[in-house]
């Protein structure tokens, strides 16, 4: 605002306008600005020159990760007050000439990391709490809390937070954040969220996802040449690195690098580099969301992580007619594979994702959701696989797919016959799997919806 009523901000940049007000008010996330600048340099997380220089802010730009840097370029410009500093255009050269200076900081101290270094958590009993979508029910509304209150009285103790980049489509190398709107994820509401977690007991799981365009998914994320990966590697790094950056500030207590990128998951230099690059901004347990089918065996960097994390969309039989013991014999079978991977990979399991829908044989297909509605065969396949997990020692907890934050508690109570069908998806509350969960959980469900 001071910038503006002095008409001094037309004469920027935008991302020099930020760093010029960075470098009049001085804190920046709890600490003096510069305080930043050795652990942004040590995680290669500063922008290029261009970046700050262009005329509009980019889609992926990062504002905690750049704005420090943007500082550092009015501060080395001669002058002791802001009006004298920009009485002369700005030079790209000086601009240049900054961040190379940044980028020959010392590296902070950094204690190494070594193998189990961070404790494991206490079992995390978790709902995985997307966000709704609009300014009524988001992450930042005020309605928030009575839906984590609603959690805590269902025997949760943490909820994950999900915040979306967009990437056109799965061989495309741009992300684009889905935080600038009122109605998307914004970082201001994700750390709302998170601080009203905690102020109600609950842990929070920090899970940035991608959402590929183009009818894919994540796990088809792959370049067409190295030229493209380079481009998708430092754009996806900069959006991880930013979140870190956030879910540090928020107090989050674990922290997903990544979900279900399968055909990424080789590239074995790209994901130790980013692994080492976060644990600079983010203090506690660090785990990767693995695809169920194929990366929790092919992932090789576990030894850098806390936790082995699995969005664990297994199978439990592929009958459609499968009996009580059919379930309890096919969940035995993905506890005792999950249970070897924590033996292989000498750390605890946390189940990042889990869930089945509320769909008939929803056991033969839960990454699933549509088709005939069927109560009782998402509770079935709840009970069953509960049953088979228990408590043990190699199981950090698990996060139940899915809650929303806002909206209806109750997805099927206003249907009337002849009205519009009950959906088959993956909602849980007011539904009989209530019962299930708030058994292994240890709380209250609310009586189930009848139509």
């Amino acid at each position: 605002v001071l910038l503006e009523r002095a008409g001094l901000a037309k004469r920027l940049a935008p991302w020099l306008a930020h760093g010029a007000a960075l470098w009049l008010s001085g804190g920046w996330y709890g600490r003096p600005w510069r305080d930043w600048l050795p652990v942004l340099a040590a995680a290669r997380a500063l922008p290029a020159a261009a970046e700050l220089l262009a005329a509009e802010e980019q889609p992926d730009a990062s504002a905690p990760l750049w704005t420090p840097a943007a500082a550092t370029v009015i501060d080395r410009l001669p002058g002791d007050t802001l009006a004298a500093k920009l009485s002369a255009p700005l030079p790209g050269a000086a601009v240049t000439a900054a961040l190379a200076a940044l980028a020959h900081l010392p590296s902070p101290p950094v204690a190494p990391k070594v193998r189990g270094a961070v404790a494991p958590p206490p079992f995390f009993r978790g709902v995985s709490l997307a966000m709704r979508n609009s300014v009524e029910d988001g992450y930042h509304a005020p309605g928030l809390g009575e839906r984590l209150a609603r959690l805590s009285r269902l025997g949760a103790d943490a909820v994950s937070l999900m915040p979306f980049a967009f990437q056109p489509a799965a061989d495309q190398p741009r992300l684009r954040y889905l935080n600038r709107g009122p109605a998307s994820e914004t970082d201001v509401g994700v750390v709302h969220a998170a601080r009203a977690a905690h102020a109600r007991g609950l842990r929070v799981l920090y899970k940035p996802h991608v959402w590929v365009g183009g009818g894919s998914w994540p796990g088809e994320i792959a370049m067409k040449n190295e030229a493209d990966w380079a481009l998708w590697w430092a754009s996806y790094r900069r959006f991880v690195l930013h979140h870190a950056f956030v879910a540090a500030w928020a107090e989050s207590d674990v922290f997903s690098l990544g979900c279900e990128l399968s055909k990424t998951v080789g590239r074995l230099a790209e994901w130790r580099d980013l692994i080492a690059a976060v644990r600079l901004f983010f203090p506690d347990a660090l785990t990767y969301s693995a695809n169920w089918g194929e990366d929790l065996d092919r992932v090789r960097f576990w030894d850098r992580l806390d936790l082995v994390g699995v969005d664990a969309y297994y199978p439990l039989s592929a009958s459609p007619a499968a009996s009580p013991r059919d379930l309890d014999r096919g969940a035995a079978a993905v506890v005792k594979k999950l249970a070897a991977a924590a033996r292989r990979e000498g750390r605890p399991v946390l189940l990042t994702e889990v869930g089945f829908a509320a769909r008939k044989a929803a056991w033969t297909a839960p990454s699933e959701e549509g088709g005939d509605y069927s109560e009782e065969d998402q509770e079935a396949s709840y009970a069953a696989l509960f049953h088979a997990l228990g408590r043990p020692s190699w199981l950090a907890g698990t996060f139940v797919w899915k809650a929303f934050s806002g909206g209806e508690d109750r997805p099927d109570r206003h249907q009337r016959p002849g009205g519009r069908a009950r959906q088959a998806d993956f909602r849980f509350l007011g539904r009989r799997a209530e019962s299930a969960i708030a058994a292994y959980y240890g709380g209250a469900a609310m009586p189930a919806a009848r139509p």
